[in-house]
């Protein structure tokens, strides 16, 4: 099988949507498939990237509106070149709309995977009236519309697309045990977030409400892992909520450091405003995490109430305290939920969603025949 990969985001800018991409394209390759992924020039750092697929790089357009569809030119040239049986396209805008576009002219069959900030109300895309108009356009031209949680399967389907367009494909990690007892035991026991610092991610909300936990359990911290835009301000806030010492930021981390956090925390909080599916609970939870994580999008599809976490209310510092203090109150509590994370992640192991990948494809193939 041969499967062009098109998306408007892709390593080396790191995040949940660059990494399964990324995972993908290695598994196919792994498994005998061709695979060209078609994925943005990133400005000021290094391209290159050692991979069983091959990466075409593109000039992004400076404009969301104009000029988007001259990617087309890009995606001919590797239909002529390298050749590809179906084009897969990472984000309803603008690759599911350009995809769209070469689905017209070309008849090559066309699924579209929307991440969220491309698809959910009340996003910029969205909100724009003739953006909204050409997602719209887009997905009712796929052959097939993935969504990754029960949450977007709503929302693309408010989009006009028939139940019978879309297939629900969770995202997956690969599973592997990380022992907590394999690494040095931390010099404090500390509350664990790790993710973009960006606004929809709420990491202000959880500065906010360790605050209000912080006076009850002097010897808690709080560790942040993740780089962004608002990372500044959430520094900012920190300090002047007199949690200097008590909040660490630790950037971008991977590999061992990333997992010797994972490992060494009490348990793990997800405070997203909005939240289409967090790979960082499936990889807490493969860590033997509890999790406390507000009830939005694909968060309560993992977080299980009273199982393996705790759902609160979004944007609420008092819940999301509230939810803290049960299971720092409760280490043994905690620690069952983390054992009960062990089990339900096994729904997630990657190799089943490469499976289903690949059954996809196939199934819209054969459409075709």
């Amino acid at each position: 099988m041969r499967v062009c990969f098109y998306t408007a985001t892709f390593l080396p800018t790191m995040g949940g949507a660059e990494v399964v991409l990324d995972r993908l394209a290695g598994s196919l390759s792994e498994r005998g498939h061709r695979v060209v992924v078609l994925a943005p020039r990133v400005r000021g750092r290094d391209n290159r990237l050692a991979r069983p697929y091959r990466v075409i790089r593109y000039q992004r357009p400076t404009s969301k509106r104009f000029g988007v569809r001259q990617i087309l030119l890009h995606l001919f040239y590797i239909k002529a070149v390298h050749g590809f049986d179906l084009l897969h396209c990472h984000g309803a805008y603008p690759p599911g709309f350009v995809g769209a576009s070469f689905k017209s002219l070309t008849g090559t069959p066309l699924v579209i995977r929307p991440h969220g900030s491309d698809i959910l109300p009340g996003e910029g895309i969205r909100n724009h009236p003739r953006l909204d108009r050409r997602v719209r356009w887009a997905l009712g031209k796929a052959d097939v519309v993935v969504a990754q949680s029960r949450s977007l399967e709503a929302v693309i389907e408010a989009c006009g697309v028939s139940r019978e367009r879309i297939i629900r494909i969770p995202n997956g990690i690969p599973l592997q045990k990380t022992d907590a007892v394999s690494f040095p035991a931390p010099d404090a026991p500390y509350v664990f977030a790790m993710g973009s610092l960006t606004e929809k991610k709420g990491f202000d909300v959880l500065i906010e409400a360790f605050a209000r936990v912080a006076p009850r359990f002097p010897d808690a911290r709080l560790w942040i892992a993740g780089d962004g835009p608002e990372r500044a301000r959430c520094e900012a806030l920190a300090r002047s909520l007199g949690l200097d010492g008590r909040v660490r930021f630790w950037g971008h981390v991977e590999g061992k450091t990333k997992e010797r956090l994972l490992a060494g925390c009490l348990f793990f909080v997800t405070p997203s405003r909005r939240e289409p599916f967090a790979n960082v609970n499936l990889e807490a939870m493969a860590a033997g995490k509890a999790i406390v994580a507000t009830a939005v999008g694909g968060n309560p599809e993992v977080v299980r109430p009273g199982e393996n976490g705790v759902l609160v209310e979004p944007l609420d510092p008092k819940a999301l305290a509230d939810g803290m203090s049960t299971l720092l109150e409760k280490p043994d509590l905690a620690g069952a939920m983390g054992e009960a994370s062990r089990r339900i992640v096994r729904e997630y192991d990657w190799e089943g969603t490469v499976d289903r990948y690949l059954a996809l494809y196939e199934s819209v193939l054969g459409r075709g025949r």
